[in-house]
């Protein structure tokens, strides 16, 4: 694939991924301005849209030849132990920072299992599956460039979480590392492990522990988790670990160069 071809296929999945994120907050807002609070209604319109940018990606990954080097064709991860850093790492920190956790029905409890799993296949396959391998075709394939793939899907990871803007500045600032430190060390383990789908998994936990304390709690417009300076600042430090524990993967488990035939 000429490298033309490649930079028109990230501008148009770009594209959709954004008008997809758009569509999920108009959506939202308009349940909100016609009163629907309700966390089950909320929760299965954001599934929906999770499944429909899992399908616009599992069809450009199948269009443009991915999924060797999206990790979709090894169901058995290279280098298991460097995955559990980030499960255990992120998901006990979600809980022991979590709040109470509320009264909550079953059926709240499948929903919500539903939904995270949604958000493992939807951003692992759109930002890892698609983004991070078609930048990797654009460069030399050598470690250098891979980094710089890693780093660029990474930083669009991090964006998008801007989007919905319910956090402040702060919030949104903390939010941002955040997410381009996960995002920066998830896609070092998709090219050290050849595999996604442990990272979908993984994903989803994490997701389901940073959300069990509003499970069941109705859904609001506007700024509802205000984060302050000093949040913020502690947000980004917590989150650190991923940006060493990244470039520790880069620099040890990931080669000088790869063959895209060996993915």
């Amino acid at each position: 694939m000429e490298k033309n071809s490649i930079t028109k296929q990230i501008v148009l999945f770009i594209t959709f991924f954004i008008v997809i994120l758009l569509t999920n907050n108009v959506v939202k807002d308009y349940l909100i301005s016609n009163e629907i609070y309700d966390y089950n209604t909320h929760l299965l319109v954001k599934t929906a849209s999770n499944i429909i940018l899992t399908l616009i990606s599992f069809l450009f990954i199948w269009k443009n030849d991915l999924s060797n080097l999206g990790g979709l064709n090894s169901y058995k991860p290279e280098k298991k132990h460097l995955l559990w850093f980030p499960l255990l790492y992120f998901v006990a920190l979600n809980l022991v920072f979590a709040d109470d956790i509320p009264n909550f029905s079953l059926y709240q409890i499948l929903i919500l299992a539903v939904y995270c799993v949604s958000i493992g296949f939807s951003e692992e396959f759109s930002l890892r599956g698609v983004l991070l391998p078609l930048f990797i075709k654009l460069g030399s394939k050598d470690k250098k460039s891979i980094t710089k793939a890693i780093i660029i899907s990474a930083l669009a990871f991090g964006l998008a979480h801007l989007i919905k803007f319910d956090k402040g500045i702060f919030g949104e600032i903390s939010q941002l590392f955040f997410a381009t430190f996960i995002g920066f060390l998830f896609g070092a383990l998709l090219i050290a492990t050849k595999s996604i789908y442990p990272l979908i998994i993984i994903h989803a936990l994490i997701d389901f522990a940073a959300k069990i304390d509003r499970i069941g709690i109705p859904f609001q417009k506007g700024i509802t988790n205000q984060t302050d300076l000093t949040g913020a600042v502690f947000s980004i430090i917590l989150s650190l670990p991923c940006l060493l524990f990244g470039l520790y993967v880069i620099k040890k488990h990931i080669p000088e160069k790869i063959q895209l035939n060996e993915y």
